[in-house]
């Protein structure tokens, strides 16, 4: 069971290691909240990445060694292992993890420590949604339909 809680993003430092649909889709969830977010990946797969504003994006690829992870992630606030490998993946997640980093698995549905909800949110509410992993669906479902009911407050 996975307990909700908000976290203030703004000036944090956050570190997303992967450039594909995965990636960007996590970090457009959170560049409106002010974070200084790194991308780190080998090659960036997604054009839209290039367009991205206040995004620092460091072309190289990410050995999976333990040293090297735990030299790279060090500094970091919150950390989103979003590779194609899931190996690589899961070695970040559990190097985060035991170093007290929070951390997103994009490969792993319960290898992690930091998970994103569905975000709904008018000028006056911001409410996160989740199963913790086990239906997406049901999530995306129940977003939809808190909307209907913030769109009619909204009026």
């Amino acid at each position: 069971m996975w307990f909700p809680l908000f976290i203030n993003l703004e000036n944090k430092k956050v570190l997303v290691i992967g450039g594909g649909k995965i990636a960007y889709k996590k970090i457009t969830k959170i560049l409106e909240y002010g974070a200084e977010i790194t991308i780190i990946t080998e090659r960036t797969e997604e054009e839209k990445f290039l367009k991205l504003e206040n995004v620092k994006i460091v072309n190289n690829k990410v050995e999976n060694d333990k040293n090297v992870i735990e030299e790279l992630v060090k500094d970091y606030f919150f950390v989103i292992a979003a590779t194609d490998n899931e190996e690589l993946n899961q070695n970040i997640a559990e190097i985060c993890d035991s170093n007290g980093i929070l951390v997103n698995n994009a490969s792993s549905k319960f290898k992690m420590n930091a998970m994103f909800g569905g975000i709904v949110k008018n000028d006056e509410f911001q409410i996160a949604v989740s199963t913790g992993g086990k239906n997406c669906r049901r999530s995306r479902a129940m977003k939809s339909e808190i909307q209907k009911i913030l769109d009619k407050i909204e009026k």
